[in-house]
């Protein structure tokens, strides 16, 4: 998992932007990027695990260490996102309890692709 999360690390445009509760950053992975190999053949796709793994990688930074993925809520995946597309990432700190639930949007040339309520807990890195 950490040559993923090194790669991803790579694919980031510019630092993240924190203010308060939130954060974004944005990326842009070439057609040789890891997370392609085999999502799908001819016609490569970021997955949703990865798009998922994108927001805690932002979370993680805002919350200034590691967070533990616990499961996401309201999940809606609608766009598909290629090689080469500029993907912004927004997060924000939604709710504190026992998990830190980090409302999550994805999108790409102003597009909605994603938005999910992401679950986390301070802890290692799962």
């Amino acid at each position: 998992m950490n040559s993923m999360r090194q790669a991803i690390s790579r694919a980031a445009l510019a630092p993240a932007v924190i203010q308060g509760d939130a954060a974004e950053q944005r990326f842009r992975f070439d057609e040789n990027f890891i997370g392609f190999a085999g999502h799908f053949p001819g016609y490569p796709i970021l997955p949703a695990i990865l798009q998922t793994l994108l927001a805690q990688l932002l979370a993680e930074q805002l919350a200034d260490g590691p967070l533990e993925f616990l499961g996401l809520e309201k999940a809606k995946f609608s766009l598909q996102l290629r090689p080469a597309d500029e993907i912004q990432v927004k997060i924000a700190i939604r709710g504190r309890e026992e998990m830190i639930r980090f409302a999550a949007e994805l999108s790409c040339a102003g597009e909605p692709a994603a938005s999910f309520i992401l679950l986390l807990r301070e802890g290692t890195m799962a």
